[in-house]
């Protein structure tokens, strides 16, 4: 269940691209089993008076075995690009891959 929160976007940033820009880049590596309707955006708009520099990525993962240090790296810098993709390359952006123990969290979806 990959949450998927994208913070300091620009309001003219087109949302709907971006969401699927970043989906397809979570579903884009096989091995890291991360399924295209469990992706969950939350896009956070910077402040009114407020310009980012950069906009950040978090991504949350359940631990798996497949899902190694190197894999994640691998997934942070496909989200950057496609993130990069839609906005321009010259946006800056910060990606940052977080697992979690599903055995040892708290969820419940109703």
């Amino acid at each position: 269940m990959p949450l998927v929160t994208a913070f300091n976007l620009r309001r003219e940033d087109p949302l709907s691209e971006i969401e699927e820009a970043l989906r397809h880049a979570l579903i884009s590596a096989p091995a890291l089993e991360i399924n295209e309707y469990e992706v969950d955006l939350v896009p956070v708009y910077e402040p009114d008076g407020f310009r980012a520099t950069v906009a950040r990525i978090n991504v949350d993962l359940w631990e798996l075995p497949t899902r190694t240090k190197d894999a994640l790296q691998d997934l942070a810098t496909r989200v950057a690009r496609a993130f990069q993709s839609v906005v321009g390359e010259e946006r800056k952006v910060k990606v940052v891959i977080r697992p979690y123990d599903v055995e040892k969290a708290g969820w419940v979806s109703f």
